[in-house]
């Protein structure tokens, strides 16, 4: 395994808040706050922010374009209800409050200082791999 470049502080707090997001979720699942008419797709979703977070941690710069994928197809989801008040009913607390946390890793992701992170952790890989 290729040693990584030193980690900028914008990727710690990326990871920081998608770790959040699953938090969030496990805790509003948890104490009751929301009802959730699918256990296993709140597993799924805190399972699936944990795995991004693990994969920022380790330099996954495709976490980028997962997240934009997410949000777009959380748009696409409120763009076909019969209205955004609707939407916004339907979303549980937890959910809210991981996609807020999301958004955040992913403006974190995108500074600068992440992307040079990002190329230089994929130009590594790419030199160890040869």
């Amino acid at each position: 395994m290729t040693p990584l470049p030193a980690r900028p502080p914008v990727a710690t707090v990326a990871v920081a808040l998608l770790l959040g997001s699953a938090a969030a979720l496990l805790l509003t699942w948890g104490l009751g706050v929301d009802e959730v008419a699918s256990n296993g797709a709140r597993v799924f979703f805190v399972v699936l922010w944990s795995y991004l977070a693990w994969s920022v941690h380790r330099g996954g710069g495709w976490v980028r374009a997962a997240l934009i994928a997410i949000f777009a197809a959380t748009g696409w989801g409120a763009a076909n209800a019969s209205s955004f008040s609707v939407a916004l009913d339907a979303l549980p607390a937890g959910d809210a409050i991981a996609r807020c946390l999301a958004l955040g890793a992913l403006a974190a992701m995108l500074t600068p200082s992440a992307r040079r992170w990002f190329a230089e952790t994929k130009r590594r890989e790419a030199e160890a791999e040869r």
